[in-house]
């Protein structure tokens, strides 16, 4: 899904999206595999972490039906549209530091503490690319990356190595747990 989605044209380079995957897991009904996109407009500039904490908060805050609110196709649905994925697509800046010394000393600062927005924006050997943080409720966690050419398209996604986590993931996933909860009070599953 993660990669489906970082391979979903978007409306522009600085735009922020979010997906939600449904019955990405291999309990039933698994063969409804699919996923759908929510535009988060032009937000280059937003805090990520802020908007990932209002949007499991709303989730919470949202009032739950009465039983009686879905009859049972409704509920039929949202059986066979069951959340089990969340994947966050964000503008980004490629470092290579094994290629470039603008890159090692960026890569230094931001070890050392001494990073400060814009310094990637100003490394002249970043270059642009896009990021899809993925987490299903198994706690799967997938980092994969698309850098651009010049002309705007992107390369084939790669998965960046190791064990992605941080404070992202953990948000992701609490906005994963939000929606699949509310989902499974408000229709009974």
């Amino acid at each position: 899904m993660a990669h489906g989605a970082l391979t979903t044209p978007s409306g522009g380079h600085d735009d922020l999206r979010m997906f939600l995957g449904y019955n990405t897991l291999p309990d039933p009904p698994f063969p409804l595999v699919g996923y759908l996109q929510y535009d988060m407009g032009q937000r280059a500039d937003v805090d990520l972490v802020t908007l990932l904490s209002a949007a499991a908060e709303s989730m919470r805050a949202q009032p739950v039906p009465p039983p009686e609110a879905f009859d049972e196709s409704r509920r039929r649905v949202a059986a066979a549209m069951r959340v089990d994925a969340i994947v966050m697509v964000v503008p980004a800046r490629a470092l290579a530091p094994q290629h470039s010394e603008a890159a090692r000393a960026l890569w230094a600062n931001l070890a050392e503490g001494y990073y400060r927005p814009g310094d990637a924006e100003a490394c002249v050997d970043a270059r642009e690319a896009s990021v899809a943080l993925a987490v299903d409720r198994e706690g799967a966690q997938v980092l994969l990356m698309a850098e651009r050419d010049p002309s705007g398209a992107h390369a084939a996604p790669t998965r960046v190595e190791g064990e992605p986590h941080g404070a992202l993931f953990d948000l992701l996933g609490d906005v994963l747990e939000a929606q699949y909860t509310w989902t499974k009070a408000a229709f009974a599953l």
